[in-house]
């Protein structure tokens, strides 16, 4: 069964807000401004659920490793 563009954006949304407070986390740690941190987090956000949105979509595709119901 393949996903829906809605889910896959939703799937794309959650997991960012997870990885973008990690990124800005590490980002802080390295740099010690907020700012800064906050920026590199946000660049990062962007591109990556602009990314994984598209991965998704790819592998909605590929039948391979998925069971029949």
């Amino acid at each position: 069964m393949a996903e829906s563009h809605r889910r896959s954006v939703a799937k794309a949304a959650s997991y960012r807000v997870f990885a973008t407070g990690m990124v800005f986390t590490i980002a802080f740690l390295y740099t010690g401004e907020f700012g800064s941190a906050a920026k590199i987090g946000v660049s990062a956000a962007v591109g990556k659920t602009a990314l994984y949105y598209a991965w998704e979509r790819l592998w909605s595709n590929i039948d391979w490793g998925r069971q029949p119901a």
